[in-house]
């Protein structure tokens, strides 16, 4: 982004983010349209352009300001809570896990845009977002305790991130048929109960 949309007011910051985060969320990177942007954050087109070069570099910061609001999101409810995060991999995951889903619940839009950055067919682009994802996943799993795993720290990091987004996808599908979150909560919570219970049985020394 350029410098100048970090003069403008928050307030208005906001907007044109929340403007963003609908558009991506709704059509995904490809299908998306500025002009609609736009028309949301009842700005100009060449006041958005005041802002930014290129499209790309707009979704790429959303990108990045999603997963910040995550894993913020997370930081600070352990930190409230007075939780530490365990050492064990499988622990962590569980209880990561079960402060996503309020996050989930509360930003729907959120979870909706970041399940859209998993559907690039640009190679360059979604490189890109994986870094970013990675930066942040990291400032929650960077310092899980490997020395007890029967099989590489990597490989069972990247299969546990593949559980956190076919764990998110499916509180999606769920939501858009069933409105009872509290319901969905228990579904989740109990789904990834069962993951890590079958985890556990094989991916320890």
């Amino acid at each position: 982004m350029k410098p100048s949309f970090f003069n403008i007011p928050e307030s208005k910051r906001e907007i044109i983010i929340n403007a963003c985060i609908d558009e991506f969320a709704s059509y995904g990177y490809e299908k998306s349209s500025t002009d609609r942007i736009i028309k949301m954050a009842g700005i100009s087109k060449g006041g958005l352009y005041e802002y930014i070069s290129t499209k790309e570099e707009l979704f790429l910061f959303i990108t990045d300001h999603t997963y910040k609001e995550l894993y913020g999101f997370i930081i600070n409810r352990l930190k409230k809570d007075g939780d530490e995060l365990p050492g064990d991999i499988l622990e962590r995951f569980r209880l990561v896990s079960s402060i996503a889903i309020d996050f989930y619940i509360k930003n729907p839009e959120y979870v909706r845009f970041i399940a859209n950055t998993y559907r690039i067919n640009d190679q360059a682009l979604e490189d890109k977002i994986k870094k970013i994802f990675m930066r942040q996943f990291l400032t929650v799993f960077g310092s899980i305790n490997g020395d007890t795993l029967l099989y590489g720290r990597e490989q069972l990091i990247d299969l546990l991130i593949w559980l956190l987004a076919k764990t998110r996808d499916d509180f999606l599908d769920a939501m858009e048929k069933n409105k009872n979150l509290k319901k969905l909560k228990t579904i989740y919570n109990r789904n990834w109960d069962f993951y890590l219970s079958v985890l556990k049985t094989g991916i320890y020394k």
